[in-house]
């Protein structure tokens, strides 16, 4: 690891209110709050260091007397070892109490802090507002009821049109629902369900309605200028202008083909705007698509546009008209909802079939020379593909493959396919997506929970259909970050506009050009070279661990021909590209590369193979991740871990360590007959496994146990000597991340404190820094998980998180130390969903403020290191106005406490230091 180069550490402030941390109640029993596992590596790293043949050196595993509560000590095998009693070392600074819901200092423009798009309360989950809601707005919009009358939400909250149709099964369906006829004006019930409702708002309806016109009132087709004056957010620092984000490119590549749509020009053109709304629990818990449900009904949309939308897939919508049991369909005008089809079925919204369905109704009830499809829902990017259809259950969703299916029975050629879902700008969907489409709209990121704003862009098209598609583009993507830096201030927001037929006309032979030179690195002894790219490399729904990075940042990382080419190809097919909040080195397209979940490469390998990416891609993934999983194994990880079927054979792992007296000294016999049977298929067949991969690979058994001898990580170096450890420096070049864990000896068992980058390193030495204090809310101790640092000069944003229920719900409350604020927010919480789990990403950032209640809670590990259970950890919190986030001191007796790093290697293998003794 590059001294110079290790990412920042958080600033701590330090208050001097010692507290003892305390697990509480009975085991909650929904599963680790720590998605990074449960320490499995730590204990076969232990297994393999006791597996050594006689001859080498041992760490002596330590028993310590543990306290017994009955009055017995009892003897446990203890894998942290013993820690000496230290001395508090509080510095006391003064009490700065950090107030992240109160208005910024006024060097920075005094504005309102937002911390999502999405609120709590009592009646359940909305949107926050930047207004205040109270009577004054109250008495305004009675007021105006009065005045001007009339129902133009009407639809949403009671109407709808008698229309017969054909419905998707072929049946003609006439809507049982009335339309309230009415020429105009707004309806009292609508206005207060609208602002008092459960279903929500966002921050811009009131501007819409106040102007009379359903829809912001802006004049440069951006509505930015709704965020000016004291109270607008300036936006985060991004990367720099290369992120190709500062302007629109026009320019179409030589060789491209010919745009599917022809547009007409002079506002002739036809629209038919497809809206694929699979609710959900972003709908059922939160409102957010009964939310942009109406951002559609405040546009102005002309008589040339067709605006139609399938409903489906949640078990509660927040709104009154939109049933919850069956799927339908809607036809939104003029501020109306008319129901065409009030019964299409209960078939899964991830199901081809049942997408292909709508695009094939679409289609023939409204042509259209413009035809555009946007999927809203979660998203998983190139592994899982789209959506999750809360009836069905999480562990399903419609991939790439899956969507390719539908769009070819669909037979629709699009002119855009957008996706208002996470993680859906990527390279394999974009190449997958040309054959259906011109252009696609889509996010590198995960999305904050307001999604795109579609008041603004509907209604300039419906001015001018005839708007070039990457305009409109441009319009979706300024409007989404310019609502999210107002909303969701600090989260990270990307949304890209890309040329579905320079994409593939031009990089196909880049990506294939520079998977050929990167798997040549990997023969060439150079894994090193691209395991560093790769971590430098900026990643996408990190905590999740899908293994979606930015492809122009990894090219440019590699610092090859082929990858500089890459680069610029995937730049030029990027037409616009908008970033905001805590992001870097985001240029609007991502592509699947291991590194945290090598298992996920036999499903990424068929899922290429089903949408034709190229074959030398393809082999480079998994060139890397079959060395990435040897080193892994040669370092002490089971097989099991990557789902083989078969039991190592008994002493395999201490053959792989030679019989010298060297501690650090591997068997290059024993190694190669580990990885020849892995390599050689010893099981006889497909094992439905990661080691499926290795099969047939270019790189022999000897070639791989001859890198890994020359570049493994030797951990009996992982010593303490007077509070440091000392490596050398070909050592420290194979280390990648370093982090600080505390864990509590509680006298049964070890509660998880969590962990952190702050580390001090100096001249190839760890030095323990451990103060005696750890991260508290409200001087409450927590767990808390260091995530990301993101740093550009001296701006940066730390992001971490902490395991909590609020109000009841299971969540991570995501902290966020930036420049601005060293001492830290909280940015608001995510949804942890436990169970049937699933790579799909909620587009969602709840808002945490005053009245909510926090139950801050923990992992708890017996003395074999085996996950128990998660515990409550202290008492609940309510929270006020005012939010302290701090360092105190721990009460508890700290010669309890069990201080570790993990020290990363590159192959992604975590090595655990010693206790510090």
């Amino acid at each position: 690891m590059d001294e110079q180069k290790r990412p920042r550490a958080r600033e701590k402030r330090v208050v001097n209110e010692a507290k003892t941390v305390e697990k509480k109640g009975e085991g909650l029993g929904t599963g680790p709050v720590n998605n990074t596992g449960n320490y499995e590596d730590r204990r076969q790293q232990q297994n393999a260091s006791s597996a050594r043949p006689a001859g080498q050196a041992q760490r002596p595993q330590q028993t310590p007397q543990s306290f017994n509560p009955f009055g017995q000590t009892q003897q446990g095998f203890n894998p942290f070892g013993q820690t000496q009693h230290r001395p508090q070392q509080t510095q006391q600074r003064p009490q700065q109490t950090q107030d992240p819901f109160a208005q910024r200092p006024a060097s920075t423009g005094a504005q309102k802090q937002y911390h999502s798009g999405v609120k709590q309360n009592g009646s359940g989950t909305q949107r926050a507002t930047s207004s205040g809601g109270g009577g004054k707005f109250l008495l305004i919009i009675i007021a105006l009821a009065v005045l001007l009358g009339g129902g133009k939400l009407s639809g949403l909250f009671g109407g709808g049109g008698d229309s017969a149709l054909t419905s998707l099964t072929g049946q003609t369906t006439t809507s049982t629902t009335s339309t309230q006829q009415s020429s105009g004006g707004l309806d009292v019930g609508n206005l207060l369900s609208t602002f008092l409702g459960s279903s929500g708002t966002s921050s811009y309806d009131l501007s819409s309605i106040l102007g009379g016109s359903g829809s912001p009132s802006v004049s440069t087709g951006s509505i930015s200028s709704l965020f000016s004056g004291s109270d607008s957010t300036p936006q985060y620092f991004t990367a720099s202008s290369d992120d190709n984000s500062t302007s629109l490119d026009e320019s179409v590549a030589r060789g491209a083909r010919e745009k599917y749509t022809v547009i007409k020009g002079n506002s002739k053109d036809t629209v038919t705007i497809l809206v694929y709304m699979c609710g959900t629990d972003l709908e059922s818990q939160q409102g957010m698509a009964t939310s942009d449900l109406k951002e559609m009904a405040n546009a102005t949309i002309g008589k040339n546009v067709n605006l139609i939308v399938y409903t489906g897939g949640c078990k509660r919508w927040r709104n009154n008209v939109i049933s919850s049991s069956v799927n339908q369909v809607y036809r939104i005008s003029d501020g109306k909802f008319e129901c065409v089809v009030e019964n299409a079925g209960n078939a899964s919204m991830v199901n081809p079939e049942t997408l292909a369905s709508f695009i094939q109704f679409g289609n023939e009830n409204y042509p259209a020379n413009r035809m555009f499809l946007i999927l809203w829902d979660h998203g998983g990017g190139s592994i899982s593909g789209y959506g999750y259809d809360e009836k069905v259950g999480r562990n399903q969703s419609m991939s790439l493959a899956a969507i390719n299916t539908a769009l070819k029975k669909g037979g629709v050629k699009f002119d855009f396919i957008g996706f208002d879902a996470c993680l859906m700008a990527t390279v394999e969907n974009g190449l997958m997506l040309d054959k259906y489409a011109d252009y696609m709209i889509a996010s590198e990121e995960t999305e904050p929970g307001v999604g795109w704003y579609y008041t603004n862009w509907l209604t300039q098209l419906s001015k001018n259909t005839s708007m070039p598609t990457i305009q409109i583009g441009k319009l979706i993507a300024d409007d989404f970050v310019a609502v999210c830096e107002r909303q969701c201030r600090g989260q990270a927001t990307t949304l890209s506009v890309v040329d579905l037929a320079e994409l593939s006309a031009t990089v196909p032979d880049k990506i294939k050009d520079f998977g050929a030179g990167t798997n040549e690195l990997i023969q060439n002894k150079e894994y090193k070279q691209v395991a560093n790219a790769r971590t430098r490399t900026r990643e996408f729904a990190q905590q999740s661990q899908i293994d979606q990075i930015d492809l122009v940042h990894f090219a440019k990382n590699m610092n090859t021909s082929e990858g500089k080419a890459l680069a610029k190809a995937l730049q030029s097919a990027v037409k616009y590209n908008k970033t905001g909040g805590s992001i870097s080195n985001a240029y609007g397209l991502s592509i699947y590369f291991p590194y945290k979940q090598t298992r996920k490469v036999t499903q990424m390998v068929s899922t290429y193979q089903a949408i034709g990416m190229d074959e030398e891609y393809t082999r480079c993934i998994q060139e890397f991740a079959s060395l990435q999983v040897s080193g892994q194994v040669s370092g002490g990880t089971q097989l099991s871990s990557y789902g083989y079927s078969q039991s190592a054979p008994n002493g395999l792992l201490g053959s792989l360590l030679g019989q010298e007296s060297s501690t650090s000294s591997y068997s290059y016999g024993g190694l190669e007959e580990l990885l020849g049977g892995m390599y050689g298929g010893s099981s006889g067949g497909s094992t439905g496994s990661i080691l499926d991969l290795l099969m047939g690979r270019t790189m022999t058994a000897s070639k791989a146990a001859e890198y890994i001898m020359e570049n493994h990580f030797d951990d009996s170096l992982l010593s303490w000597k007077n509070g440091k450890i000392t490596l050398p420096k070909e050592q420290w070049d194979l280390i990648v991340t370093v982090r600080k864990n505390i864990f509590l000896d509680d006298g049964a068992g070890f509660i998880d404190l969590g962990c952190d980058n702050d580390f001090e390193l100096s001249n190839n030495t760890l030095i323990d820094n451990f103060d005696g204090t750890w991260l508290a809310i409200n001087r409450q101790p927590v767990a808390y998980y260091y995530m990301d640092t993101v740093e550009e000069g001296d701006n940066y944003v730390i992001t971490g998180y902490v395991p909590a229920l609020l109000n009841g719900e299971r969540v991570k409350l995501i902290l966020q130390f930036d420049s601005e604020r060293p001492y830290g927010y909280i940015a608001g919480a995510q949804t942890a969903y436990t169970g049937d789990g699933s790579d799909t990403q909620a587009k969602t950032m709840i808002a945490v403020g005053a009245g909510d209640t926090l139950q801050f809670i923990c992992d708890y590990y017996d003395y074999d290191e085996n996950y128990r259970d998660t515990y409550r950890l202290g008492d609940p919190i309510t929270l006020m106005k005012e939010v302290e986030i701090s360092n105190i001191p721990l009460a508890n007796d700290l010669s309890k406490c069990r201080i570790t790093y993990s020290l990363t290697d590159i192959y992604n293998q975590n090595h655990w230091t010693p206790a510090l003794q």
